[in-house]
Parts: C-alpha cells; sequence; structure tokens
C-alpha cells in the first residue's frame, strides 16, 4: 500500500474514532431523567392552527379547544390510549368576543361577550355536543373595558382581564362572573357580581358600591369560597394622586367580603407595622379557613421583598390573626454576596434585577399542621417604543424569571427558603414561560421549560437564557422540594427528543390539563405539522 493511501486510511480511522468518543461522551453527559416521572406519548395526528388552546381532562376523557380567528374547532382524545377520536371532531361558530375556557363540574366551558353582556357554553367531554349559551353576565349601566383587578393569579381567572373576569371556588363547585361599571375617579367603583353553581344555575347576583373613592384605591386580588361568598383584596392609598405607585406612596391593605345578605361591606385591614404589602392572594386554608397571603416590604425600602406573611380571616370575614416573618438576615446576606460575587465575575449586569424585586405569588400551598409553602416569582414586563417617519410603535419583553418558595411554620417562622434560578423571555405573552407545581407524597413539584445547559449549573451561578418559541435544545424540567426538610434538587423529565423529536417550546406548561391523580397531559408539536399528547404520570 503506498504512503500516501496509507495515511489516508489512518486518518479516517482516527476520525471514526473521534466521532465515537464525541457521541459517546454526549450520550454520557445527557442528564439522568427523574426516576419519579414516567411518560406515554400517544399517535401523532394533523395539527390545527389556532390563536390560542385550551386543554380539560376529566376521567378517561379529555377536550382540546383550538380558537381560531372565527370559529373554535374542539377535538376529543381518550386518555386510555391518548387518540384523538376524529369523528367528534366539531367546529363551534364564535358568536362574540372569546375569553377563556375552564373545567367547570367535568365539562369545558367556553366564555365569551357580546358588547355588554357575557355568555358560557358548556362543551361535553365525550360526545359531540355543545350546549345553549347560557347569559352570566349583563347590565343596564356602561361596563368598562377594564375590569379593574390587578390580579390574574390562577389559570381559570383567564390571561388579559377585559370587560368581564370568570374564576372558580376553591373547591370548583361555584363559578363568579365579576364586572365594574365606569364610574368617575372621584366616586367609588361600582362592581358586579354573580355567583353560578356548577351547573351554570344563578345563586346570587348584585351590584355593590365599594367604600372608597376609586382614585386612592387600586383593587387586587379576588375569590369566591365554597358557599358562594365575594372575598376580594385592596390597596387603599393615602393620597389621591392620578399614578398610584406601590414603590412611591404610602396605602394600607384591606380585606372585603361581600354576600347577598347583609348588604353591608365586611372590610379589615391587614396589620403589618413598618411593612406593606407587595403581592398577595386569597385561600383557602386546610381548617376551611379563608386566608390572605404573601410578600411584603419594609417601608423604608420598597423595592425588594422582605418578608412573607399570612392573615387567617374569622367566620364574619374580619382578620382574626396575622403570622409573619421577615426574610432571615443569613439568607439575604448570602444571596447578596452570591449576587457580588457574579457581577466581579462578569456573568451578571451590576443593573440587573434585584434578587427579591418584582417578586409576583404563583401559589400558596396550605399544610394539614397550619404551615404554609408560598411559591413566587419574579415576573415582570419592560416596553419598547420606536419611532419612525410612519409613526411610534410599542413593543412589550415578558420576563418569568426565579422562583422563591419559602415554608412558614403555623407560629411564623421560616423553616426553609430557597431562590430558584430560572431565566425566561419572550415577546407574545406567557405562552411556554412560568412554572406548574402541585404537591404529592411530600414534596412540592414545579414544572418548567428549561435550556439544557442549566441542568448542570448551580444554584449560584447565574442561569442561562431560555427564549420562548426559539428552537433549541430543552428540557421539561422540575425543581423538587422535600416539604419536611426543605432540601431541593433540580431533575430533568423529558427532553424533546424523547417525544420523537418534538417541540418542547411549544409547550404551554401552566396549561397542563391535571387529573386528581397528580396526570400531566400536555399537547406536544413535532415542528413540522402534527401534534401528540404527552401524559406525565408520577411513579411515587
Amino acid at each position: 500500500m503506498h504512503l500516501k493511501n496509507r495515511k489516508t486510511v489512518m486518518n479516517i480511522k482516527c476520525l471514526v474514532f473521534f466521532l465515537i468518543l464525541i457521541n459517546g461522551y454526549a450520550y454520557a453527559q445527557k442528564p439522568v431523567l427523574s426516576e419519579d416521572f414516567s411518560f406515554k406519548i400517544g399517535e401523532k395526528y394533523k395539527r390545527i392552527k389556532s390563536l390560542n388552546s385550551y386543554y380539560v381532562a376529566s376521567g378517561e376523557h379529555m377536550v382540546a379547544i383550538k380558537k381560531g380567528r372565527r370559529n373554535m374547532t374542539v377535538q376529543r382524545f381518550t386518555l386510555k390510549d391518548l387518540k384523538e377520536d376524529v369523528k367528534k371532531r366539531q367546529i363551534i361558530e364564535d358568536k362574540g368576543d372569546f375569553q377563556t375556557v375552564m373545567n367547570l363540574n367535568g365539562k369545558a366551558v367556553v366564555f365569551y361577550t357580546v358588547k355588554d353582556k357575557a355568555f358560557a357554553q358548556r362543551i361535553s367531554l365525550t360526545g359531540i355536543i355543545a350546549e345553549k349559551p347560557v347569559l352570566v353576565g349583563s347590565d343596564k349601566d356602561n361596563i368598562t373595558n377594564d375590569v379593574g383587578f390587578k390580579s390574574t393569579h390562577g389559570f381559570d381567572a383567564g390571561g388579559r382581564i377585559n370587560k368581564f373576569v370568570f374564576k372558580k371556588s376553591f373547591d370548583g363547585s361555584k363559578l363568579l362572573v365579576l364586572f365594574r361599571v365606569k364610574t368617575a375617579s372621584d366616586k367609588a367603583d361600582k362592581i358586579g357580581i354573580s355567583v353560578y353553581d356548577a351547573n351554570l344555575k344563578l345563586l346570587w347576583s348584585r351590584k355593590v358600591r365599594l367604600p372608597y373613592a376609586s382614585k386612592k384605591v387600586e383593587n387586587e386580588d379576588f375569590a369566591i369560597d365554597n358557599e358562594g361568598s365575594f372575598y376580594m383584596t385592596a390597596s387603599i392609598f393615602n393620597s389621591g394622586d392620578e399614578e398610584k405607585s406601590k414603590l412611591e406612596s404610602t396605602y394600607r391593605t384591606e380585606v372585603f367580603k361581600i354576600k347577598e345578605n347583609p348588604k353591608d361591606i365586611i372590610k379589615s385591614k391587614i396589620e403589618l407595622p413598618g411593612k406593606s404589602i407587595m403581592d398577595a392572594v386569597i385561600g383557602l386554608d386546610k381548617q376551611g379557613k379563608v386566608r390572605v397571603s404573601g410578600f411584603y416590604v419594609n417601608n423604608d425600602n420598597k423595592i425588594e421583598a422582605s418578608g412573607l406573611f399570612s392573615a387567617s380571616l374569622n367566620d364574619e370575614g374580619v382578620v382574626s390573626s396575622v403570622v409573619k416573618s421577615d426574610i432571615p438576615t443569613r439568607i439575604a446576606q448570602e444571596y447578596a454576596l452570591k449576587r457580588e460575587e457574579r457581577i466581579n465575575e462578569g456573568t451578571q449586569d451590576e443593573k440587573d434585577k434585584k434578587d427579591f424585586e418584582s417578586l409576583k405569588v404563583n401559589d400558596v400551598v396550605y399544610n394539614e399542621d397550619g404551615s404554609l409553602v408560598v411559591l413566587g416569582e419574579q415576573r415582570y414586563v419592560e416596553s419598547f417604543t420606536t419611532s419612525s417617519s410612519s409613526g411610534s410603535r410599542t413593543t412589550y419583553k415578558y420576563f418569568y424569571r426565579d422562583v422563591i418558595a419559602s415554608k412558614l411554620t403555623s407560629e411564623g417562622v421560616v423553616k426553609w427558603f430557597h431562590r430558584l434560578p430560572k431565566y425566561q423571555t419572550g415577546a407574545k405573552g406567557k405562552r411556554s414561560m412560568s412554572y406548574l407545581n402541585f404537591k404529592n407524597s411530600g414534596k412540592h413539584y414545579l414544572f418548567y421549560i428549561e435550556d439544557f445547559t442549566n441542568l448542570k449549573r448551580s444554584f449560584d451561578e447565574y442561569p442561562t437564557r431560555y427564549f420562548d418559541g426559539k428552537k433549541e435544545f430543552l428540557y421539561l424540567t422540575s425543581y423538587t422540594i422535600d416539604d419536611a426538610t426543605g432540601q431541593v434538587i433540580k431533575e430533568p423529565i423529558l427532553t424533546g427528543s424523547d417525544i420523537r423529536n418534538s417541540r418542547l417550546d411549544n409547550l404551554e406548561v401552566y396549561k397542563a390539563a391535571t387529573l386528581p391523580n397528580q396526570d400531566m397531559i400536555f399537547e406536544a408539536f413535532d415542528g413540522k405539522k402534527n401534534n401528540l399528547l404527552l401524559k406525565v404520570s408520577s411513579t411515587k
């Protein structure tokens, strides 16, 4: 053999060996999937393009409602085999301004509006049935286009809040429909409250004039309890400035309880001396008490959250007790030191958001022993306006960043506290960002879409950004927290290659249809022409 040919053969052998070595190394470096979960995938089916999609599951069936421009496509699936029953596919005319979809008593309910009227239409999960729409909201007065509440806590509250808002009771047995009547800023807001049972039968309805002028009030969270009583929180500002700024103005937080009878509004202040509530949500604890829980700030520094609190209401709707705790100094100093180290090494910008800035409450989990776990997120929106000869244009950038998770005992002691790094950003709203959480077998699972480069990073390192909609190598990942000890791990659940090379960036995690046994049903996209269902189940 000629020397030249020998060299060629040797070069080929070296190249093959190098490729095998690289492939073996890459394979060896692939993270091991969590043993706490298994997954099952269904057959592919033709993708239906839509503006938005919603999923409702109950028993062995699921319905997907795809909102198009002029109609809605209803797809029905059996969860045993994750297959669509194509014969039961249905096209429904969109008769108004589509709002949202929720699971009400095992049926999918579509909400839409026509001018100053709101309608609910029940969709069967098993048969080709779309019931006659039911009028669930209207008024002779002029309903404002902005319902006036800042909180969109909970998926059932919908995304963008317009004229009407729809929300279930804590046990899902009742429905709240809420709107606001247009009023002058120097007059108190008037709100319309209607409460229905799960079959859309009206239980009670009334219009209520709130106790303060609207220019001094910022309406925040709202809910109905399992008996159908209405609750809301509001920040009451000391001045009537046009711009109500929590960072610059002084305010207090009050809770209102409103029933059909008596007509009086029960109002109560949440007392936190030297503090102001940054963000809080209304919930129901295991003892059946309505509670308001969340984050507070020190009045001399309102930029960052400084602690957690939970206020319990008695049966009359009055605050009866408050437990609170500052973030332990040792923990706050530790995070500040780590931030300074990242800035010095050049991995984090000095002008970046502070660790406890712009925190919002995602969920509060109440335990049997009276303790609670507050799950938050660093969540905010930035706007950018550009000008040209044709005019100005404003675009928005949405940020869903670090998770804040902490357990507060019934005595007000911080049992554990975590800042869990995550950096998600996009230009079209929430979509594949944020996280879905539930508790199972004493552990809290927080599912989110993650860039694969972050799987090997420590909790102290600055995360790689995940861009919503960008085709990257992504994982469905979970932060798993032991409720008793606070021990936390980050583990991959699956990647696109595990589900027939489908796209994870299209998974709207927070929209997953969740069954009582905590099975989660997602719809994945193969990046071409097909979708498929994915079921993630706990093995615990």
